[in-house]
């Protein structure tokens, strides 16, 4: 009950912010229902997908359609279906199932840079008013960067965070390209709250680090380091308590050294429910970047981890100086002249009051990002001459606004 009502107080926070966001745009109520699509043509970027499908929503009271691969969809891939196939509002479909002639309003494509003439057809064919494409990976060649460029050349290309989006700054001509993150909050089914820790309730335990489980992505051996060097010195006993969680999609051969492997827990391929649960869980996420792309053209998925879960992230100047949408209230900040194990300590031994201060700012910047990107959408539909219609769940909320006003007048 305590996660249901969670639940709800986000979603009704997002809407709030939405129904500002509405009036600030002077948008009204538009007879016919939006129609959105999402159309993700790989088994990858998931995370992305619920994050666009949980803004989408809001927009209209017509079914948003969710076109994804035969593999995601038949297979559940990696439990995703399980985590968001159950909600309302949604029309699940596989890519191949587009006849060819259905048209949208709004056709956010999540991963353009893959299967580009699949892309490049399918969106001629769905006719979207806005076309909404996101660069994940700012370096990609330069005849798939043009190929996708020319495709909206009055509308800006999307990234997921600032860095990437002025990377590919001086490759977009005129128009500059934008960023925008959508967060699907994760949902425990055993919430964790400040009482259960000052109660002495242990609802966290360890740190996080998550992602493809690939050493050209995350500095797995300088942890390994960290962890066996403060074992020599302080002996095994001042790691008791300590834990660190591995998780991700195995793509190579990967093993823990002897030495620390009592102290990590490797989760290969977890399914979606069971990975945000464990990260949920945990005290912080250490990000171990392994490569120095991911402060300058590339998203680290650690960041969307955060915000999804709520688990504020160990972070350091260059990561903060890369994301710089991330703010200082809502990470566990790494100091020059410490390594991520410093920190884990002097998170773990943290008053829970300040370590779950801590947890509210990411809360809040998550509703930030949110409310951020439902602007800019709502901005785009405006400058098309769209709007969500009188169904649609931010114009309902808004009539109910009115109405609680008019009451509260009244009384």
């Amino acid at each position: 009950m305590a996660c249901t009502r969670q639940w709800q107080l986000r979603a009704a926070a997002l809407l709030l912010a939405l129904l500002c966001v509405l009036q600030q745009h002077g948008c009204s109520a538009s007879d016919a229902p939006l129609q959105l699509a999402v159309v993700n043509q790989v088994h990858f970027h998931l995370e992305v997908v619920a994050g666009a499908m949980h803004l989408l929503k809001h927009l209209t009271s017509a079914p948003v359609t969710i076109y994804l691969p035969a593999k995601v969809l038949k297979t559940n891939w990696y439990g995703f279906t399980s985590w968001l196939g159950g909600r309302e509002g949604f029309i699940w479909k596989e890519c191949k199932e587009y006849d060819g002639a259905t048209t949208y309003d709004l056709v956010w494509f999540i991963s353009p840079e893959y299967h580009i003439p699949w892309v490049a057809a399918t969106a001629k064919q769905m006719q979207p008013k806005v076309a909404m494409y996101m660069v994940h990976n700012g370096h990609i060649p330069d005849a798939d960067f043009n190929r996708i460029k020319a495709w909206s050349p009055d509308f800006p290309l999307l990234t997921l965070a600032p860095h990437v989006a002025k990377y590919i700054s001086n490759r977009t001509g005129s128009v500059e390209p934008q960023w925008i993150l959508p967060i699907y909050p994760y949902q425990p089914a055993n919430a964790c709250a400040l009482a259960d820790l000052q109660g002495g309730h242990n609802c966290l335990k360890g740190f996080s680090v998550q992602g493809r489980i690939e050493k050209s992505r995350r500095n797995y051996t300088a942890m390994w380091q960290q962890i066996s060097q403060y074992r020599k010195t302080e002996g095994a006993a001042a790691l008791k308590n300590f834990r660190l969680n591995v998780l991700g999609e195995s793509v190579e051969l990967f093993s823990v050294p002897g030495e620390v492997r009592d102290l990590v827990a490797v989760y290969k391929n977890p399914p979606y429910p069971i990975f945000y649960d464990v990260v949920y869980h945990s005290y912080g996420l250490v990000p171990m970047l392994a490569s120095p792309l991911y402060y300058k053209s590339k998203f680290s998925s650690t960041v969307l981890t955060s915000f999804i879960t709520g688990v504020p992230i160990i972070a350091d100047k260059a990561f903060m100086g890369a994301y710089t949408m991330i703010e200082r209230n809502a990470v566990y900040y790494q100091d020059d002249d410490k390594n991520e194990l410093d920190i884990m300590f002097t998170v773990a031994r943290m008053p829970p009051q300040d370590m779950w201060r801590t947890r509210m700012g990411l809360d809040e910047l998550r509703n930030k990002m949110n409310t951020r990107a439902g602007g800019l959408i709502l901005g785009w539909l405006k400058d098309k001459g769209l709007q969500p219609d009188s169904e649609s769940d931010i114009v309902l909320d808004k009539a109910n606004h009115k109405q609680l006003q008019r009451q509260h007048r009244r009384s």
